[in-house]
């Protein structure tokens, strides 16, 4: 199963679309969220905003995508 989600991850990207990264130490509403250039932030669903169903709580730095990489299997 993770090698399908690491498959599916690149293909995204590789699309130009965004990947999400859920994570049980983040507010049950956010996750990480990993675009093609590489960045990555923690984003907010809004459920009652169709046209702009998600808020950015956070643009994450190179240590804090370090951290994030090192912890989630889908990264390695």
């Amino acid at each position: 199963m993770q090698q399908v989600i690491k498959e599916l991850r690149i293909d995204d990207l590789n699309h130009g679309h965004c990947f999400m990264i859920f994570d049980d130490e983040l507010p049950e509403d956010q996750a990480y969220y990993e675009y093609p250039d590489g960045s990555i932030h923690i984003e907010q669903l809004d459920k009652d905003n169709l046209d702009i169903p998600r808020t950015i709580i956070k643009v994450l730095n190179k240590n804090e995508i370090a951290a994030v990489k090192e912890k989630h299997e889908v990264f390695r």
